[in-house]
Order: C-alpha cells, then structure tokens, then sequence
C-alpha cells in the first residue's frame, strides 16, 4: 500500500501475527494446489492481512505496531516492505499448536511494548477479506471486555485474541477448537458484524466465501493466476 493512503491514526495496540515457513502452510490445500502455489497464496495473505493493518494505523506511531513471528525470512522480508517489525521464532522445530502458542507468548514476552499502550491482539495471518473498521470496532469491544476472542467463521476457531488494559496477557490457547479453549480460560466472546475479520482461510470452500467479501489485491493477483481451484471466482470486488 502507498504510503500516501496509510492511515495516520495510531490506535495504541500492537498486533502479533505467527506465521510458521512458508512451504509447510496450508496443507489443506495440498489436493488442490502445489506446493509453490500455497506458498505464494499464504504469502498473499500475509500482505493484504499487513496492508490492512497498516491502513488501520496500528504502524501509524509510537504505541501501536504489528510484529510478524516466523522462522522464515521470506516471511520477514515481507514483513519488511510493510514497514512492520519481525521476530525469530525461538523454537523453529516446535510445529503445530504448541509451537504457535509458545512463538506468540515468546514474542509478547519480548517485543518491547511502549508504555501507556499494553493493548495487544494476536491476529492470523490469512485475512485477505479484512476491513481496517471491522479490526478497529473489534478493538473497541474488546477494551471493555479486557481478555476476549473474535470466534472465526467456523464456530470453533479464534480468529483474533486481545488482552487489553494493564496487567493484561494472551495466554494463546490456539489450535483445533481454541474458541472453547479459550473461552473456558476466561475469554470473552465478542459479538459483532465483522465478516472479514472473522473469514481465514483453510480450504476451497472458505477461499471461495473470501472472494465473495472482496478481497485485497495480493491475493486476487494470485488466485487470477491459478487456474485449478474449482467454484472459486477468478475475480472478486476490492
């Protein structure tokens, strides 16, 4: 995104996405799409997810940020031309959800928040449908509960988790069924009409309802140039 339409407003949270390498993503996908094409699609992702967040101007200033986890650098180079922070992953051999959990609390124990903004939100990665207003009147909601989660489109994921006001942390819990999980450790469950934020992205069916809510450019530019998932749109509204 030019630097000219990034949003002003610092929003005083920081964002913590986890993103694990590259070539191990989406493995959902794998009857439908090579290898180099879930790469370049959750790469996508990843940019339009980042440019969103921007504009939503949580990199806008002192107090506000986004911070991508991964132990890939082509995930951080990314990270990089969105003008965003990236942390090492501290336990790169550590897959699946525990690895997920330990990276965003290792990261939320060491990214030096700034005093006065101890907001934090840990987002995924694969929101190419994501409105900066349905992030932000999430976070409002979220400041009067303290710790809540966004409940993805599925009823059982969690596609945001905040811990807002002092004192507050994370405490992840994600994985299969984490919206429970994370509800029977005292989350909050925020309602609210936000359809992009709560649309990520694991099989055809889920990609073919993103590109019914409009999605960002990286990941139309790709999926206009894969030919072999069927029933999803070649084109999509911004």
């Amino acid at each position: 995104m030019d630097a000219q339409h990034r949003s002003e407003r610092p929003v005083h949270a920081h964002v913590l996405i986890a993103v694990k390498e590259l070539r191990l993503a989406k493995s959902r996908l794998a009857d439908h799409l090579s290898a180099t094409d879930r790469a370049d699609l959750v790469a996508a992702m990843l940019h339009d997810t980042l440019a969103t967040l921007v504009d939503a101007g949580f990199g806008a200033a002192a107090g506000s940020g986004v911070t991508v986890v991964t132990p890939d650098p082509a995930v951080a180079a990314i990270a990089e031309r969105h003008g965003v922070r990236h942390w090492p992953d501290p336990e790169p051999a550590r897959t699946g959800d525990d690895g997920l959990n330990a990276a965003l609390a290792a990261a939320e124990a060491g990214v030096g928040f700034a005093a006065g903004a101890p907001d934090l939100v840990a987002l995924q990665a694969d929101l190419p449908a994501l409105r900066p207003e349905e992030l932000l009147d999430a976070l409002g909601a979220a400041r009067r509960a303290g710790r809540a989660i966004v409940v993805d489109h599925t009823g059982s994921g969690t596609a945001a988790l905040f811990a807002c006001g002092p004192g507050r942390t994370l405490e992840p819990r994600f994985g299969t069924d984490s919206a429970a999980r994370h509800i029977a450790s005292g989350a909050k469950v925020l309602e609210g009409d936000w359809p992009g934020l709560r649309q990520d992205v694991d099989t055809v069916a889920d990609l073919t309802a993103a590109t019914r809510l409009g999605l960002g450019p990286s990941t139309r530019a790709v999926l206009e140039r894969i030919t072999c998932l069927p029933g999803v749109a070649r084109r999509s509204s911004p």
